[in-house]
């Protein structure tokens, strides 16, 4: 089975370097041009898949209807980005200056909201139940968290190293799922693929962490 992942395009919360805003965040006008790029792209790379699938955030939401506007996108909370509770809309800078050890822990549990070993066993359920009925290629549109879950989930990077992968806005990763001895292997083909014109946003962006 093909797994394409695709981060959704900068949104609100991104640029004003939120901790992760919350599932109400939506796509800045950056990122919807992000987005509209990544759809062309896509097309003309005759990437598709059988089924779509993306979280309930309105900025995954957007992002989806964006690439593959004819398609039926089924939408699953389990692909949502870590609920960081009563500071999802805080500075991250504020939040470090609070906690300043939190991220060295994924057991860390946001106030009122969830710790990243929790979004990992929400995801990797979500995986085990997508790979139980196996399609040819699934396509799915969600955040740099459950993505990068995934992602060491496949190459055997624990938890303690999150988040290991960071892809940018608006863009694919391909992952190869084989099923051998009862068991399931994948195998990363790309990681963060997508135009060039979506490049220096993402370096940028690269420069601080920013909300997923």
């Amino acid at each position: 089975m093909m797994l394409y992942l695709v981060r959704h395009g900068r949104s609100v919360a991104n640029d004003a370097g939120l901790v992760t805003g919350t599932t109400a965040d939506e796509l800045d006008a950056i990122g919807v041009a992000q987005a509209q790029r990544m759809a062309a792209w896509l097309s003309h790379a005759g990437i598709v898949a059988d089924r779509y699938m993306t979280s309930q955030w309105c900025r995954a939401q957007q992002t989806a209807r964006l690439l593959m506007p004819a398609a039926d996108w089924e939408v699953d909370s389990r692909l949502g980005e870590t609920d960081a509770g009563e500071v999802a809309d805080w500075q991250l800078a504020r939040f470090l200056a609070q906690c300043p050890d939190f991220y060295a822990d994924p057991g860390n549990r946001y106030p009122g909201g969830e710790s990243h070993l929790a979004l990992n066993q929400r995801v990797l359920g979500w995986l085990d139940e997508q790979l139980a009925r196996p399609v040819d290629a699934l396509m799915v549109v969600a955040h740099s968290g459950p993505i990068s879950c995934i992602l060491q989930h496949i190459h055997g990077v624990g938890m303690e190293r999150f988040p290991a992968f960071l892809p940018a806005h608006a863009s694919l990763s391909a992952i190869e799922m084989v099923r051998g001895d009862d068991v399931w292997h994948g195998r990363l083909l790309a990681f963060a693929l997508g135009p060039l014109e979506n490049l220096p946003v993402a370096i940028h962006g690269a420069r601080g962490r920013a909300a997923s």
